[in-house]
């Protein structure tokens, strides 16, 4: 038993008289009063538990309504009312009895008024170390006074987020199940997620117009300070607009309340880094500089180094733009996600919806015009979390200092602009990574960045790019392999220039010079610095810019000039389209969704399609079609595109792949630009920054480490809630809220995190009337085997020889004839099977009906291994069995089982009795390994068996008539050592 407070000790008497006498009094004055369920409910709760927004909470829910006076569950079956079951008063409780009145005693002489006079700080440490020491045991607590129907409401609420169900239809489905499920109503969860996860939103007031939030310098201002608004922050005294940042300090807290997100989060620490690798970003040369520094805010040096404790927590912060109406009648509406990855997660966990951490949602429908206004919130709190915070360790029993950093910030280019507060392409200096001076074209008034002066129009040329020294026959250009990098200290020295200026225009003349449009608010956060902060993010670079550019220019859609000879006859391009549509049909579901005729269709292209098609499908179909030396060209981007999607890399290689992208845009520039001024709208600046990408990754990690497909994926479930015209930001900005509060919950909370269900892809998958699932094979924990399994499939003629003579090659103490007469008449047959791990699903091609819908997807077609003798072409050598790679239909698997009698004992020797086998048809003269080059087949050739272990995993196949007049069908192999650029499994985490 603890010793209890001196002052709760003194306190007691006079505390528990005071109270009986309130609640007396409040008893009396309220006896006859008829009060609403919910408003009962929100009394029950303690008002330090809602935070700043309680008062939101009286007389109305959290969306907008009143909540009048109604119960829980609506009316009962006889009911009658005209108004519907909403409009039912609620009987009033029975008033408890009345308790004797106590006096209360004065104070004594010794014993001062305020029960909490005589607090001090060693009282209040006194009091931390104790709730440190119980908060797992209190979390407990909190778990067991959750009820059935407590719990029932969780699941739901998060079903009902993560579904895109509404409210109404979430009220519609608590009253229609009223009798069978109770469920909280939507005023109640959101208490009770309020206080079980910590997280309150922080509201900002901000101009009606976006253009400026009302933080820091700009707090006390009435009117919006852009000169162009000038909008009133206030009317009838209160703000017209505001915005919710949702705070992540007590989430980073919550962490260390679970043990199992606790174990999880030491993957950082765990991590060891090896020589030369650069797998992760804990390899990059801007997380070990961190860590070798200590940490310094505002100028004060901390005693402190960066992620100096194993508990330390690095993470990233991603920003984005999404347009939340697919057809507005607007041109802005949009809005700007900002989230948190927490980088000490896995990396196959740190992108699932339930482990990123939202910050909130700039609303639109403008796009801001100071987003340091709205950063704010996150430096200041950036900045304490450098400092350290107060958290208490669940699985070590003790209370320890917490420290997080971001270490780089990362999203499309529109964004990063604005948050470094750069110019870009309207700046003399467009880079974000270097001071390459760019060239101005008047008619499209903008900056280009080619590496190559325009040969056709030297007075375009400024006096930056003009070499003396060179040569008179040279063409004069940047070097691309010694661009002069900006620097932290350099864009500093820029801006105390900027901040010197005698006047506005020469300010704005100095900021068109140096490329910078003023200071960034996050340069306060210690840990981030200008330009090394800041990688280029491969899907907006790469996927949804440089990769559709290019295509653009071989359709002809992208013109810049007349015959240019990369342009493609329309009948080819038309075919390409085609082909790509069919190209469906023989790719598994599993490697990409049905890709879009891209000569007609490419704008439904998403990231994910990019690549897919840029990596694999582009090289088959316009292989024989694009110019030679365009296609190699764009052989060249794909061989960058596949290195910089390794899951595994080296420091070498990736300084190779840096001189493999200065030879494509070079390249590029001479094929594309031909160093003409009325081509250089070609040289943007999403070319440019091709160059700097390898020294993002040495820097700050491979390119799947701050690539945007999380937030991207954050941003469809914000479209998704938009449904609401007249207040869809509100609507949004509660979305948000109430995903971060369930993750929180999940987070901190074995028990509920099992419970809840995040998503149709964590659910146990169907299994049809044809399927049964199996467990009773695993050959070297391979292969996992299941459905449509027959268990009487007669063997015919030609499949029993193929069997016969594979166990005649791999078992040769019996002969041919001896084994296709000890072969059974029937067997079992399968029809699908699992790589085990994480492998690929793979369906054999006899069970499957084309004509059905899962048949419409072709997954038979695979990669296998087979023997084969290394010298088969030079009768005179003697054998030598080595590994080959083969390509095939699975067309079906066999078990077959051999008696259990001593005959067959005797005959089988060593011989396993049991065995799975692939029945595989090969394509024809096709052999090596489709990774490295395009290998074609134009008919599918013999057929034999192979053991199960020699399948490796499913390949496709995609016809093409762009070489061959009569077509051929080209492998597509997607490797397994490439990022995977699709989250069709396990994308929202349960």
């Amino acid at each position: 038993m603890r010793t209890r407070y001196r002052h709760q000790e003194e306190a007691e008497t006079a505390e528990e008289a005071a109270r009986q006498t309130a609640e007396h009094e409040a008893m009396e004055i309220d006896r006859h009063e008829d009060e609403d369920e919910d408003i009962q409910d929100a009394d029950a709760y303690p008002q330090e538990y809602i935070g700043p927004q309680a008062h939101e909470f009286n007389g109305h829910d959290i969306y907008g309504r009143g909540l009048g006076a109604r119960s829980d569950y609506g009316p009962s079956e006889g009911s009658d009312t005209g108004d519907g079951w909403d409009a039912l008063d609620t009987p009033p409780r029975t008033p408890p009895p009345i308790p004797p009145r106590t006096p209360t005693p004065p104070p004594g002489d010794d014993e001062p008024e305020d029960d909490f006079a005589r607090i001090t700080a060693e009282d209040y440490r006194e009091y931390d170390r104790w709730f440190g020491e119980d908060q797992a045991e209190l979390d407990e607590i909190v778990l067991e006074m959750l009820t059935e129907e407590e719990i029932d409401s969780i699941k739901m609420t998060a079903i009902r987020l993560f579904g895109h169900l509404s409210e109404g239809n979430y009220e519609r489905i608590r009253y229609s199940f009223r009798n069978k499920v109770q469920f909280l109503s939507s005023y109640r969860i959101a208490r009770k997620l309020c206080l079980l996860s910590g997280v309150t939103p922080q509201p900002y007031d901000c101009c009606i117009n976006v253009c400026y939030a009302f933080t820091g310098e700009y707090a006390d201002l009435e009117f919006c300070p852009n000169p162009k608004c000038k909008k009133a922050r206030y009317e009838g005294g209160k703000p017209v607009k505001t915005w919710e940042y949702l705070p992540m300090n007590p989430r980073l807290r919550g962490l260390f309340k679970n043990s199992e997100m606790v174990t999880q989060m030491y993957y950082r620490a765990d991590y060891v880094q090896e020589a030369g690798a650069m797998d992760e970003y804990i390899d990059g040369t801007r997380y070990k500089r961190l860590t070798r520094s200590k940490i310094v805010i505002d100028g004060e040096e901390l005693d402190a180094f960066y992620f100096g404790g194993s508990r330390d927590i690095a993470y990233a912060v991603m920003l984005d733009g999404v347009n939340i109406f697919e057809r507005s009648h607007k041109e802005t509406s949009t809005c700007w996600p900002i989230l948190a990855i927490n980088l000490n997660l896995p990396a196959s966990e740190r992108v699932k919806l339930r482990n990123i951490i939202p910050l909130g949602v700039i609303p639109g429908p403008n796009q801001p015009k100071d987003f340091n206004s709205f950063l704010l919130p996150f430096v200041e709190e950036a900045i304490e979390q450098a400092r350290g915070l107060e958290a208490y360790d669940v699985t070590r029993g003790k209370d320890f200092t917490l420290r997080a950093h971001p270490i780089f910030i990362s999203g499309d280019m529109q964004a990063i602009k604005h948050a470094m507060e750069m110019k870009g392409p309207n700046g003399k200096l467009p880079c974000r990574g270097c001071e390459g001076c760019g060239i101005y074209h008047k008619e499209r008034k903008t900056y280009y960045l080619p590496l190559v002066n325009p040969t056709d129009k030297p007075d375009a040329i400024p006096e930056e790019r003009i070499d003396p020294d060179a040569p008179a026959d040279a063409l004069a250009s940047l070097d691309p392999d010694n661009l002069p990098l900006r620097t932290s200290r350099r864009i500093a020295w820029q801006l105390e220039q900027m901040d010197n200026a005698r006047n506005k225009r020469q300010y704005n003349d100095l900021a068109r010079d140096f490329g910078l449009a003023g200071h960034s608010i996050l340069d306060r956060i210690p840990s981030i610095s200008r330009p090394d902060s800041y990688p280029h993010e491969f899907l907006h670079l790469f996927l949804l810019n440089h990769g559709p550019e290019l295509v653009s220019l071989w359709a002809g859609t992208y013109q810049l000039g007349d015959n240019d000879e990369y342009v493609l006859i329309a009948d080819d391009w038309t075919t390409i389209g085609l082909e790509t549509v069919e190209a469906s049909k023989t790719l598994p579901a599993l490697f990409i969704r049905p890709l879009p005729n891209i000569a007609t269709c490419w704008r439904l292209y998403c990231g994910e399609s990019w690549c897919f098609w840029l990596v694999y499908i582009g090289p088959i179909v316009l292989r024989g079609r694009l110019p030679k030396k365009y296609y190699d060209h764009y052989m060249e981007l794909v061989n960058i595109l596949k290195c910089l999607l390794s899951l595994s890399n080296t420091t070498a290689r990736i300084g190779q792949l840096r001189h493999e992208i200065i030879h494509y845009v070079e390249t590029f520039e001479e094929l594309y630009y031909q160093y003409k001024y009325d081509r250089i709208s070609v040289c943007k600046l999403t070319l440019h920054a091709l160059l700097h990408v390898a020294d993002d990754v040495l820097r700050c990690g491979p390119v799947w480490v701050a690539w945007s497909f999380v937030v991207e994926r954050f941003c469809r479930e914000v479209t998704f809630c938009a449904k609401s015209k007249v207040v869809p930001y509100k609507t949004i900005s509660k979305h948000v809220l109430q995903m971060s509060q369930i993750a929180a919950i999940a987070g901190q909370f074995p028990q509920i995190r099992k419970a809840l269900l995040f998503g149709k892809n964590d659910a146990p998958s169907p299994v049809s009337r044809m399927e049964k699932p199996l467990n009773l094979w695993q050959m070297k924990k391979i292969i996992l085997f299941f459905g449509f399994r027959l268990y009487e499939f007669f063997l015919e003629p030609p499949v029993c020889k193929r069997l016969a003579r594979f166990f005649c090659t791999n078992y040769p103490h019996q002969t041919y004839s001896a084994w296709l007469e000890f072969i059974p008449e029937r067997c079992e047959r399968w029809g699908k099977l699992r790589i085990a791990k994480g492998g690929d699903k793979i369906r054999a091609s006899a069970p499957c009906n084309p004509a059905s819908a899962y048949g419409k997807r072709d997954a038979s077609f695979v990669r296998y291994v087979f023997q084969k003798d290394k010298n088969e072409d030079d009768p005179d050598a003697d054998i030598e069995m080595v590994d080959a790679i083969g390509y095939g239909c699975l067309e079906f698997i066999l078990a077959i089982r051999f008696p259990d009698t001593d005959k067959a004992k005797d005959f089988l020797g060593d011989t396993p009795p049991f065995h799975i086998l692939a029945h595989v048809a090969e394509a024809k003269g096709v052999e090596g390994d489709g990774t490295e080059r395009i290998l074609t087949f134009t008919e599918f050739g013999r057929k034999f068996i192979l053991d199960i272990t020699s399948i490796k995993h499913l390949a496709g196949r995609v016809h093409t008539q762009g070489v061959r007049q009569g077509g051929e069908w080209a492998i597509v192999d997607r490797a397994e050592r490439l990022a995977n650029t699709n989250f069709q499994v396990d994308e929202r985490g349960g």
